[in-house]
């Protein structure tokens, strides 16, 4: 992978501020993440159909003082096993990174989407790892918009819906909710619906689509 060049130079956006600054997304985050004591490794699942395409990496605190914003080409890692899900590299070259590595473990979330960040996020969600790798549960960091209770919809099939939490973080400005996502469907693209239920009784319903590494 690589951040598109810009004049010849190739840009990493970021910026870390003093005041918060508030995101609209309902979606802030679908990841694996593990702390460290200062390396920032971070890597997405590349699923066979995002190959040679553009993706957008959003990262950002969850009291919003930190954003960073970049698109990069997707391309096959040389010599990448076919048949193991391939997580690719992607480059990190935060300011930060002592700071961003020991933040607890809900208190930064990253999305990767699909297209430049430029067009917008879209729709079409992979997993991102943290300095970590494949895991079965996967985190969906979500902004409630003081929603009383939150809940994910998996896929089409009659299943139970997830309940979800408020994140145990000390400030809860970019985003407020964690869903875990456990015994996803043995697939790479699948549905997820989020419901948001207000005090008041009216719902909101979003849905985006995740590829994930698991496979048939």
């Amino acid at each position: 992978m690589a951040n598109e060049p810009v004049d010849g130079v190739v840009p990493f956006i970021e910026r870390l501020s003093d005041a918060a600054k508030i995101s609209g997304a309902v979606f802030a985050g679908m990841q694996v993440r593990q702390t460290a004591e200062s390396a920032v490794g971070l890597k997405v699942y590349l699923p066979p159909s995002w190959q040679g395409k553009l993706i957008c990496s959003r990262v950002v605190s969850a009291d919003g003082l930190y954003e960073s914003v970049n698109t990069y080409r997707v391309a096959p890692a040389p010599g990448a096993d076919a048949d193991a899900p391939l997580l690719a590299p992607v480059p990190f070259e935060t300011r930060y990174g002592d700071k961003l590595a020991k933040l607890p473990e809900d208190e930064l979330a990253i999305r990767v989407s699909l297209g430049a960040c430029a067009s917008g996020q879209t729709e079409e969600v992979t997993v991102a790892y943290w300095n970590a790798g494949v895991a079965p549960r996967i985190s969906l960091l979500v902004n409630s918009f003081r929603a009383s209770r939150v809940f994910v919809y998996v896929g089409e099939e009659a299943r139970p819906p997830i309940q979800c939490a408020p994140v145990e973080v000390s400030a809860r400005t970019a985003y407020d909710t964690l869903c875990l996502l456990e015994d996803l469907p043995a697939q790479q693209d699948i549905k997820l619906g989020v419901f948001r239920v207000r005090e008041n009784g009216s719902t909101s319903l979003d849905e985006i689509h995740i590829q994930t590494p698991h496979t048939e």
